[in-house]
């Protein structure tokens, strides 16, 4: 079962964001492999820290925390942002979302106007219409439900709840930060957490119900919609953690809605599919939601764990590297701040030389071709296994796990049961080039 761990309620800060010129989309070339993403929406929001955009800098992919009036350390969330690119121009930047639940209060949010619309609009879940007062969170950190569908009363403006909420979030997100990528909307789920009205007809559906998941489907399907709408050039990212788990269907709306997501927590989690399923479903969840999201994919493949457990980690990094995703390592006790760093990340694997291997290569050991290395990844219950290269390669030279990463030159590779690993050749291929002067035969 899913949780809600990107969700944090802001407080009202004194300083608020500059307001900005818009700018032009960054164009983006998809990086060298290994690529690395990150979740780094909670601590304390020092994005200004000099040393921390550094860090931030080497992902390719990330997700930041924001609320109305954030302006770290006296500084705009936009020039943040900014000298964030100005390091590595190629960045994503996307700042986190949530449409599915808020307090009801308005008093001390930052999140006031939105709240008092959805108080004034009577906006949230219902048992039955209006009555009964608002649905708990599923999540039971004393939030509300929101009925996010687009079955539910327009205001003055034509707008039913998620259309003024996307509308809310790109004014008092987008339009102050034009530098950012896009937006990352949290619990994209694909049927309710919780019953309720969410047709304001007096029926209080259950979770289960098609019914209840078709009106939360439809809201989501409108948020992404209306946002790519507004927000010309950018990318739309969701939650995709529970999309094709444990072998369901993908709704057939959420088939390109997305320009790609999160894939939380898919190892080192009591939750985690691999953890109750296995290796095969985890990599066959994986696969399915990219294909299911619009290039470039910017899918995050996300792990939990200690960070010096390297052999989990080279486990991880490696399944990540079976597809094309970005690999993020969030550490146990650091949670969703802060940006972990290990040495394989510095490997150059260049450009993929094959497809997302569908087979296993040798004695159940998965590999994928590099040009200037391999990754190989031996999945849970299969046991040590020693393989042939078929050529010579190089081990990392690292300080982190020397044992591992020695900087040996090698033919083979003993792999125990859960590992990867990351091996460069000692020449980068040659990639053919395109034929020129074709003539018709």
């Amino acid at each position: 079962m899913l949780h809600n761990p990107f969700r944090k309620w802001p407080v009202v800060l004194a300083a608020t964001a500059a307001l900005v010129t818009c700018a032009a989309a960054q164009a983006f070339t998809p990086p060298p492999y290994p690529r690395i993403g990150g979740i780094q929406i909670g601590g304390s929001y020092d994005y200004n820290n000099s040393t921390y955009q550094a860090e931030l800098a080497k992902q390719s992919v990330m997700i930041l925390g924001y609320y109305p009036g954030l302006a770290p350390g006296g500084t705009s969330m936009q020039s943040d942002i900014q000298a964030i690119k100005a390091i590595n121009p190629n960045a994503l930047v996307f700042l986190y979302a949530n449409s599915d639940e808020e307090r009801s209060s308005a008093s001390g949010n930052s999140f006031a106007s939105l709240i008092n619309r959805i108080n004034a609009m009577n906006w949230w879940l219902y048992p039955s219409r209006t009555s009964g007062g608002p649905v708990p969170s599923w999540y039971g950190d004393g939030g509300a439900t929101i009925n996010n569908s687009p079955y539910t009363p327009k205001d003055s403006q034509g707008d039913d709840a998620i259309d003024y909420i996307t509308k809310w979030y790109v004014s008092n997100f987008y339009d102050l930060n034009p530098a950012i990528d896009g937006l990352f909307m949290d619990n994209v789920f694909t049927k309710p957490r919780v019953s309720g009205d969410w047709y304001r007809n007096g029926q209080d559906l259950p979770a289960s119900s098609p019914q209840a998941a078709a009106a939360l489907q439809a809201g989501y399907e409108r948020w992404f919609s209306l946002s790519h709408q507004l927000m010309p050039g950018k990318y739309e990212l969701a939650n995709i953690a529970d999309w094709y788990l444990d072998g369901s269907s993908l709704p057939s709306g959420y088939q390109n809605m997305a320009d790609g997501g999160v894939l939380e927590a898919m190892l080192g989690k009591s939750y985690s599919v691999e953890a109750y399923a296995g290796w095969s479903a985890m990599m066959k969840q994986y696969y399915s939601a990219m294909e299911a999201v619009n290039s470039p994919k910017l899918v995050i493949f996300n792990q939990w764990g200690n960070p010096t457990d390297y052999r989990s980690m080279r486990y991880g990094l490696a399944s990540c590297l079976m597809n094309d995703a970005y690999y993020d390592f969030t550490s146990n006790s650091g949670g969703y701040s802060g940006v972990v760093w290990f040495d394989e990340y510095n490997a150059n694997l260049g450009a993929a030389i094959n497809p997302p291997p569908t087979a296993s290569w040798q004695k159940g050991v998965w590999r994928r071709d590099f040009a200037n290395g391999i990754a190989l990844v031996n999945p849970k219950g299969n046991g040590p296994q020693t393989v042939q290269l078929g050529g010579t390669f190089v081990k990392l030279k690292g300080s982190q796990d020397p044992s591992v990463d020695s900087g040996q030159t090698v033919t083979s590779v003993t792999l125990q049961d859960r590992d990867g690993i990351i091996l460069l050749r000692q020449a980068p291929l040659q990639q053919p080039k395109a034929p020129t002067n074709l003539t018709a035969g």
